[in-house]
C-alpha cells in the first residue's frame, strides 16, 4: 500500500483567469462572484517514482458538487453529490513520473440556467445563510494497493460488550485472508485479541462481518466518555492494510416519551449548527475550532449539538466521541424543488452518506430532512428511514419539524416526535399543551429546532473586527451575494442606512445590552416551560452563531459569547427548578381557563409560586430541601425553607415545593428578585425569577370617558368611573378619554387640548406593524413620566411586559405622512433583523391636546395573559400612570 497525499495548492481555472488554490477550500474563497454554476477547472502536477501496485485510485474525501475526474488528458470517471467520499480507479492512466491530475468540477447555482440548480440538489441550508461552494473541500489522495483495499469500517457495540464489525472491501483478487489484531480499553489496556481466517472467493465489493465479545464493558456517555480502539491488520499473501479507529459502548433506545442512554433517560439539550463558517464557506473546520465549540457549548450547559441540513467531516464526529458530546445529524433535503431527478439523488446519496456517518457513539439521532412537505415521496422516506435504522444505533426520524405543521405526509417513519415552535412567549405554553395529549406518549417528544431570539448587531463593528470594508454576505447583489436573490428576509443592505436613520447607531452600546438581556429572557422562560412538560424529552435552541441573515446565536459572528455561561445553566442544565402558577377559571356565561398574572403585583398583594423541579440527574435527589428568598437590590426581604420527604427519579417533573406570601409594601414600582435554591446532600441547584412591585392605585375622581368598539377595554369599570362615549356623541364633561379609535368627535375634543389614551389594535388611526413581540425584536423604555416611575433594575426586567404583550406596533417614523410631527416614544421596539424602529407606546401632540398611543394588548387575554384590563395589574398600572402623567 503507499499513499500519496495531494493536498496543497492546486491550479484553478476559472471566469477565464488562473489561480492558485489550496486544497481542500472551495473556489468561491478566491473571487467576489459567488454565483459560478458553470465549469471551473482544478489542475495539478504529480510526480510518482513507482507504479508497483496492482491498483491505483483517487480518493476525494468531498468535492462540490458534480465533478468529471482527468488524469492525463483522459476522463477515468465523474461523481455528483457533495457530501460524500468516493474514490475512482486511475491505474491504466497513470505513468511513472509527472502525471496531471485535473477535475472539472460544477457548484449548485442559482440560475435558471445552470445545470445543477441549488433548490433541485442536496445543498442544505448553508446557500441560505452564505452561498454555495463549489471545489476539493475535503482531503484528496493518490492511493496504491495490491490484492484489496479497506472502503469503510466501524463497529457497532452493544451494552453487553457484544461488538458487530463492519469492514468493506474492495477484492481485486480471489485469495485468503487474514484478519488479526487487538481492542484496547480506555486505560490502554489489550482487553482482546482477534484472529481470523477468511476466503474470498469473489472479487469487487465485499463485506466482512465480525462479531466478537468483550467483558465488563466500560461504557461511553456524556460523563464519561470512555473509548475503545480496535486494531487490525488484514493481509493476503500479497498485502496487508490497517485500520484503526476509536469507539465507545453505548446503547440509545426510547420508552414510551423518554430517551435512555445505556438504560438511563436523558434529556437532550441542543443547539443548532447549519455548518456556518462565512471566513472559510466549507463547513470543514480545523480540530481546534471544532474542539474549541465542543467546549464553550458544554459550558453553557448543552450536552448536544444539532447539524442541521449537512454533514460534517470525520473530524467533528470523532472529537464528539472523546470530549462527550451528543450529535444529532441531519441529512441536506430542505426546501427542494421536486424534480424527476431529486429522488434519484436520494437514493443515491443518502445510503453513502448513512455508511459514512455510521459507527459514531456520539451521534445518538438522525433525520432525513427538514421541513418537508407532502410532494416528497412517501416510499423514499420509508426506504431510507429502514436503511438509517440498519446502519446506525440511533433514534431516526424521516422529517424533522413534522409533516402535520408543514403540510406534509399524514403518516411518519420515526422513532420520535420533532417539532420546531417559534413562539413568542405568551403563546409558547398553549402550543405544548396542545402538541403534548397524554395519548401520543408513546414515543420521545423533540424540539429538532425553536427558539430562536435575535440579538442587535452593527457590521460596522463586524466589519472591523474582520479587518475588511464590507462582508460578503451583506452585499445586495446576487451575483456577490446569493443570499440576497434567494432569501425573501435579506436586508443586510439596508443596514447602514436603516442604523442611522433610527438612531440605533448612535446608541448602539445601550440598545444591544437590551437586546442581549431581551434575548436572556426569552431562551429562559422557553426552556423553562418546555422543561415544565413531562412528555418532552429535549431540544435545540437557534443556534449556535449569528450568520448573515440572523443574529440569534449564542455566540455572535466571532464566537464570542452573549450570555454569561453560569446564568445559562440556570435553566440549562440536568437540573432546573421551574415556576408554575395557581390555576383558576372565570365565568363568561360558562366557564374558561384565566390565567392569572406571573410576574406584576401591588403592594401588600397574595404571592404564590409552585417551584417545579426537572431531574435528569443521573442518580434519584431524596428529600430535597427547598430554600427561598425574596429581596430587593440585593437585600433578602422574606426568605423560608421547605422540607420534603419526596424522591425525584431521574426524569421526574414534578413540585418540589409551594411558595406562600405576603409581599411587602412599596411607593415606587421595584424590581424584586425571587431566588430559589433546591439542596440535596452536596448538591445545590438555583433558579431566580422577578417579582415586579408597585404602589397601589388610588381611585381617581377625574371624569373619564370611554370609547371602546372591540370590547378591549372590558372590566374598567371595575377601577374607574366612566362616561360612556357614544358614536358622534361629542365628548363633553369629561376630563380624560380612553378610547380604541380616534373618531372624529375624539379627534376634535384632543385638539381643543383634550388628553387621550389611545389604544390601537391591529390597523386603526395610526400606521402599524404587525410585529413579534419577543422574537427578532428588543424592548426599551424611555425616561417617561407615563411610565410612573418604572426603570431597568434587572436583566429580567422584560417579563414585565408578559401579560400586555402584543403582535402590532406603531409606525412611527411614517407619522410625517399623515401631518404628525410631534410624537415622544415612549415604549420602543427595535426589529434586530431588519434594524428599523416602531413604538409600541408613543405620546403625540395633536393640536392643543396630548394622546398616548399604544398597541400594548392592555387587555391580556392572549396565550396566557390574564384576561381584562381589571384581571392585568401592570395594565392597569401603566392606564394609571398614564392619566396621572396627562393630569400633570
Amino acid at each position: 500500500m503507499n499513499i500519496i497525499e495531494l493536498n496543497g495548492y492546486w491550479e484553478c481555472t476559472l471566469l477565464d483567469k488562473t489561480i492558485d488554490v489550496m486544497v481542500p477550500s472551495c473556489f468561491d474563497k478566491y473571487t467576489e462572484k459567488k454565483d459560478i454554476g458553470t465549469p471551473v477547472r482544478f489542475k495539478k502536477c504529480v510526480e510518482i517514482e513507482k507504479l508497483d501496485h496492482e491498483k491505483s485510485f483517487l480518493y476525494f474525501g468531498g468535492v462540490s458538487y458534480y465533478c468529471d475526474i482527468y488524469v492525463n488528458g483522459q476522463k477515468i470517471g465523474s461523481h455528483e453529490g457533495m457530501w460524500d467520499e468516493f474514490r475512482i480507479e486511475a491505474t491504466d492512466y497513470l505513468n511513472v513520473g509527472k502525471n496531471i491530475i485535473e477535475l472539472e468540477i460544477i457548484k449548485p447555482g442559482y440560475n435558471d440556467n445552470d445545470k445543477f440548480k441549488v433548490r433541485e440538489v442536496l445543498s442544505g441550508f448553508i446557500p441560505d445563510v452564505l452561498c454555495t461552494f463549489g471545489g476539493i473541500w475535503d482531503d484528496i489522495s493518490l492511493e496504491m494497493y495490491n490484492s484489496f483495499y479497506v472502503q469503510t469500517h466501524y463497529v457497532n457495540a452493544k451494552i453487553d460488550g457484544t461488538l458487530l464489525f463492519n469492514i468493506n472491501l474492495d477484492v481485486f483478487d480471489k485469495d485468503e485472508m487474514k484478519i488479526a489484531g487487538t481492542i484496547i480499553s480506555p486505560e490502554g489496556k489489550i482487553v482482546k485479541e482477534l484472529n481470523n481466517d477468511l476466503v474470498m472467493n469473489e472479487v469487487g465489493q465485499q463485506k466482512i462481518e465480525l462479531e466478537c465479545k468483550i467483558d465488563d464493558p466500560l461504557l461511553w456517555d456524556t460523563k464519561n466518555p470512555n473509548l475503545y480502539t480496535y486494531d487490525l491488520t488484514i493481509s493476503t499473501d500479497s498485502s496487508e492494510q490497517t485500520i484503526t479507529k476509536n469507539f465507545g459502548i453505548r446503547e440509545i433506545k426510547s420508552d414510551g416519551s423518554k430517551i435512555l442512554l445505556n438504560g438511563k433517560p436523558i434529556y437532550t439539550r441542543g443547539i443548532l449548527q447549519w455548518g456556518y463558517y462565512d471566513d472559510e464557506i466549507i463547513p470543514n473546520p480545523s480540530k481546534e475550532v471544532i474542539k474549541e465549540e465542543i467546549k464553550v457549548v458544554k459550558e453553557h450547559g448543552f450536552n448536544m449539538i444539532k447539524h442541521c441540513l449537512y454533514i460534517p467531516r470525520k473530524e467533528y464526529f470523532e472529537l464528539a466521541d472523546k470530549y462527550g458530546v451528543l450529535l444529532w445529524v441531519e441529512l441536506p433535503l430542505w426546501l427542494q424543488d421536486v424534480t424527476d431527478e431529486l429522488a434519484n439523488r436520494i437514493k443515491r446519496e443518502y445510503p453513502r452518506i448513512l455508511e459514512q456517518i455510521a459507527g459514531y457513539s456520539s451521534i445518538i439521532l438522525i433525520s432525513l430532512g427538514c421541513e418537508l412537505d407532502a410532494s416528497i415521496d412517501s416510499s423514499i422516506l420509508e426506504n431510507m428511514y429502514h436503511l438509517a435504522k440498519e446502519s446506525s444505533q440511533a433514534l431516526v426520524r424521516d422529517n424533522s419539524g413534522s409533516g402535520e405543521c408543514y403540510d406534509g405526509l399524514p403518516i411518519d417513519f420515526a422513532d420520535f416526535f420533532d417539532y420546531h415552535f417559534y413562539a413568542d412567549l405568551q403563546n409558547m405554553e398553549n402550543l405544548l399543551e396542545t402538541f403534548t395529549p397524554e395519548w401520543r406518549n408513546y414515543r420521545p417528544w423533540l424540539f429538532g429546532e425553536f427558539c430562536d431570539i435575535d440579538t442587535m448587531r452593527d457590521l460596522e463593528e463586524i466589519r472591523k473586527e474582520k479587518g475588511v470594508d464590507r462582508l460578503m454576505w451583506e452585499i445586495d447583489e446576487p451575483s456577490l451575494n446569493p443570499v440576497s436573490k434567494l432569501k425573501p428576509d435579506f436586508f443586510a443592505g439596508k443596514h447602514d442606512s436603516n442604523m442611522k436613520k433610527y438612531g440605533i447607531r448612535q446608541e448602539y452600546d445601550l440598545i444591544k445590552e437590551l437586546s442581549y438581556n431581551h434575548a436572556m429572557v426569552h431562551r429562559k422562560i422557553n426552556l423553562e416551560s418546555t422543561r415544565s412538560f413531562p412528555a418532552i424529552s429535549g431540544y435545540n435552541i437557534t443556534s449556535i452563531r449569528d450568520v448573515s441573515i440572523a443574529t440569534s446565536g449564542l455566540f455572535n459572528d466571532l464566537m464570542k459569547p452573549k450570555f454569561d455561561n453560569e446564568e445559562f445553566k440556570k435553566f440549562n442544565s440536568d437540573i432546573v427548578l421551574i415556576p408554575a402558577w395557581d390555576l383558576t377559571r372565570i365565568w363568561l356565561n360558562a366557564d374558561r381557563v384565566m390565567s392569572k398574572e406571573r410576574y406584576n403585583f401591588f403592594s401588600g398583594d397574595y404571592y404564590g409560586l409552585h417551584i417545579v423541579m426537572s431531574n435528569y440527574h443521573n442518580e434519584e435527589l431524596v428529600n430535597p430541601i427547598l430554600k427561598w428568598e425574596l429581596s430587593y437590590e440585593g437585600n433578602t426581604e422574606l426568605s423560608g425553607e421547605i422540607t420534603t420527604d419526596k424522591i425525584f427519579e431521574t426524569s421526574d417533573v414534578k413540585e418540589l415545593g409551594y411558595i406562600s406570601i405576603t409581599l411587602p409594601e412599596t411607593d415606587k414600582p421595584k424590581t424584586y428578585i425571587l431566588t430559589a435554591n433546591m439542596i440535596c446532600n452536596d448538591m445545590k441547584v438555583t433558579n431566580e425569577w422577578p417579582v415586579f412591585l408597585y404602589p397601589n392605585i388610588e381611585r381617581t375622581q377625574k371624569g373619564i370617558g370611554v370609547y371602546d368598539t372591540g370590547s378591549i377595554l372590558t372590566g374598567i369599570e371595575d377601577l374607574y368611573e366612566i362616561v360612556e362615549i357614544q358614536d358622534e356623541q361629542e365628548v363633553l364633561d369629561v376630563d380624560f378619554v380612553i378610547t380604541t379609535r380616534l373618531t372624529p368627535k375624539i379627534k376634535e375634543y384632543i385638539e381643543k387640548g383634550g388628553k387621550a389614551l389611545f389604544i390601537q389594535r391591529g390597523k386603526g388611526y395610526l400606521p402599524s406593524s404587525k410585529t413579534a413581540f419577543w422574537r427578532e425584536s428588543l424592548i426599551r423604555c424611555y425616561n417617561h413620566e407615563a411610565l410612573g416611575g418604572i426603570k431597568y433594575e434587572s436583566y429580567l426586567d422584560d417579563l414585565r411586559f408578559f401579560s400586555v404583550s402584543t403582535d402590532t406596533a406603531l409606525d412611527v417614523f411614517e407619522f410625517d405622512k399623515m401631518g404628525i410631527t410631534e410624537f415622544t416614544p415612549i415604549i420602543r421596539r427595535y426589529d434586530t433583523r431588519e434594524w428599523i424602529a416602531t413604538d409600541y407606546m408613543t405620546e403625540i401632540k395633536m393640536g392643543k391636546g396630548k394622546v398616548i398611543a399604544t398597541t400594548l394588548r392592555l387587555e391580556g387575554g392572549m396565550g396566557k395573559q390574564p384576561m381584562f384590563v381589571n384581571n392585568n395589574r401592570f395594565s392597569r398600572y401603566l392606564i394609571d400612570s398614564v392619566i396621572k402623567y396627562l393630569e400633570d
